[in-house]
């Protein structure tokens, strides 16, 4: 199976794992409930999966396989239910994955913004769970960026697109007694298509040609988070 296939399957298997939780927070009194009109932010640091990167064909070298990402977001509640909240809001990210592909100022960097409107559906007896969907404006570059001259970088490649994400949540910190901030773990899976790779403008020689091949997702990012309510 192929290394997207494998992330794929491991995306499911975490939202099926969280599905028979939100069954039961909906068929089940808890004992205490959380006060209703709580708001929720995070903010978060993690690697990025991109095997699309891995699929392309530069002229040489590749991009690595695990990239940085952070970011953040704030939810606030809009519908209450018997034993679980919808929450509403903004999410935003950035990312970088660099490579061993050589440019004139420097080695080809590919960035990824993301900023969208997204919804969490929390539950659990302390709402520390979550399945979580969204969409919004996705940013994707392939850039030379010196770290000899600062402020010095040649984008090569640029596009826009609109897509979504599906992922999960478990507000690890709020498990425990008298908690109510601390860690959080989300696993997203970002759908888009950027279309082909290749090269918008020459300096010198051709990085990606007149095509590098498809750049689509899914983007899978690991979100090591500190959350509050």
């Amino acid at each position: 199976m192929s290394t997207r296939g494998n992330w794929t399957s491991a995306m499911m298997a975490l939202i099926l794992v969280a599905l028979p939780w939100s069954g039961q927070a909906l068929a089940q009194d808890t004992a205490e409930e959380p006060p209703w009109g709580y708001s929720r932010w995070e903010f978060w640091l993690g690697p990025m999966f991109w095997p699309g990167l891995a699929d392309l064909e530069p002229e040489s070298g590749r991009f690595d396989d695990v990239g940085l990402g952070l970011g953040g977001g704030v939810h606030v509640p809009v519908r209450r239910f018997e034993n679980s909240d919808l929450l509403v809001g903004i999410d935003f990210s950035v990312a970088a994955t660099e490579s061993n592909i050589d440019g004139f100022l420097s080695d080809v960097m590919a960035r990824h913004f993301y900023f969208g409107v997204g919804s969490k559906w929390m539950f659990g007896q302390d709402r520390n769970v979550s399945l979580d969907a969204g969409i919004g404006f996705h940013q994707a570059d392939m850039a030379e960026v010196s770290t000899t001259y600062w402020g010095m970088e040649y984008e090569i490649w640029s596009k826009s697109r609109l897509g979504g994400y599906l992922g999960a949540t478990w507000d690890i910190s709020r498990s425990l007694p008298g908690k109510k901030n601390g860690l959080s773990l989300s696993f997203k899976a970002h759908f888009v298509d950027f279309g082909e790779v290749y090269d918008e403008d020459t300096l010198f020689l051709p990085i990606f040609g007149s095509g590098a091949g498809q750049l689509d997702g899914p983007v899978y990012m690991v979100q090591v988070a500190y959350s509050a309510r």
